[in-house]
């Protein structure tokens, strides 16, 4: 049988079984459309953070207009600063946790994780949630730990490149996204201020002891400079042993002085930075509906389907065709291997 006699033959057994092919494509079919069926919508919301940050420099610098513009891949730091990563402050662990423990006033002051697991165990089954034993209902630590785990799959933020940070939620109940979309946005608003203050008062605390210590520098070398000057008095000031003392010691004085008001220069810098650089977050998207709804089409599944088992059901069909083909070839090639080599004749000598 040669390649043409196989397909004509291929062709003849799928005619002859295209009940049965029929039969498994609308099989496959009915699947497919099950599955997409039972699959559940997911809503996703976005919404973007913007801060509003007061600066004393009224100068733009050309890495800021680079960002603007979008020239240029703006800090991931939320803003020119590189201590503080926004969007590991976003994704973290101690961000969802705080998410999971807030109570939900429109829901009976129910915790967000209490919604959260409600939500995954009400979609159960095939092609659903997989459903969460909680041993102890009463226990919250837990309860928050699952939570924190079903945000981490369900959250996400990242920086555009206009420095402006998008957030990303996704769930099945529209509700519980908009509340928790807006609980995130809070969260992560209220630890980068706390964060922002914090690191200004350490500053302002840096400077302040700064500023007393050099303080009590001065006033030890003006104690000095008095005790050297009572007991200089009835001396020779000409005399270099009593005058190299007095000269070092005005020196050490200027120095000192120089650098006490530097510090308090410092100081009055970090206070008025303690008091008006406070970060205002303000969302420039809030996370309203109507959201991005992503569901399984019936209809493309159900296509799907059939095409894979018409595709699934030919082959089968003619399964056997093809398997005495190969057969059939493969015991050609085992007999034309075992016959042994005929040696080349070898002609007469001419006489």
């Amino acid at each position: 049988m040669n390649n043409i006699e196989l397909i004509k033959a291929i062709i003849k057994r799928i005619k002859k079984l295209s009940w049965l092919i029929a039969i498994i494509a609308l099989a496959f079919g009915a699947l497919f459309f099950f599955m997409a069926k039972r699959s559940l919508p997911v809503y996703t919301s976005k919404s973007t953070v913007f801060p509003l940050n007061s600066t004393s420099d009224n100068n733009i610098s050309s890495s800021t207009i680079s960002n603007i513009l979008g020239l240029a891949d703006a800090p991931k730091s939320f803003s020119g600063e590189a201590s503080i990563n926004i969007v590991e402050l976003a994704t973290s662990r101690r961000t969802r946790e705080a998410v999971a423990y807030t109570p939900d006033s429109s829901n009976h002051n129910k915790l967000i994780a209490e919604l959260l697991i409600a939500e995954n165990n009400k979609h159960t089954g095939f092609m659903q949630n997989e459903k969460i034993e909680l041993p102890d209902p009463h226990d919250t630590a837990r309860m928050v730990n699952i939570a924190s785990n079903i945000l981490k799959n369900a959250f996400s933020a990242k920086i555009n490149k206009n420095g402006i940070l998008e957030l990303y939620f996704s769930n099945t109940d529209e509700k519980l996204v908009r509340t928790i979309s807006y609980v995130f946005i809070q969260k992560i608003s209220d630890f980068y201020i706390e964060l922002k203050k914090k690191k200004a008062q350490i500053d302002y605390e840096f400077a302040v002891n700064k500023a007393d210590s050099l303080l009590k520098v001065l006033q030890q070398l003006d104690n000095k400079a008095i005790q050297l000057d009572e007991s200089t008095f009835f001396t020779n000031q000409e005399l270099k042993r009593f005058n190299l003392p007095k000269i070092n010691l005005d020196q050490d004085k200027q120095t000192v002085q120089s650098q006490y008001y530097y510090a308090v220069n410092n100081r009055e810098s970090a206070a008025y930075k303690l008091q008006k650089e406070t970060p205002i977050i303000e969302a420039l998207d809030k996370p309203e509906g109507p959201y991005d709804m992503d569901k399984k089409s019936t209809k493309v599944y159900a296509i799907l389907g059939i095409i894979l088992g018409g595709f699934i059901g030919a082959i089968a069909a003619s399964w056997k065709v093809i398997s005495n083909f190969l057969s059939a070839e493969l015991n050609k090639a085992i007999e034309k291997a075992s016959k042994p080599k005929e040696e080349p004749t070898t002609p007469a000598p001419l006489a």
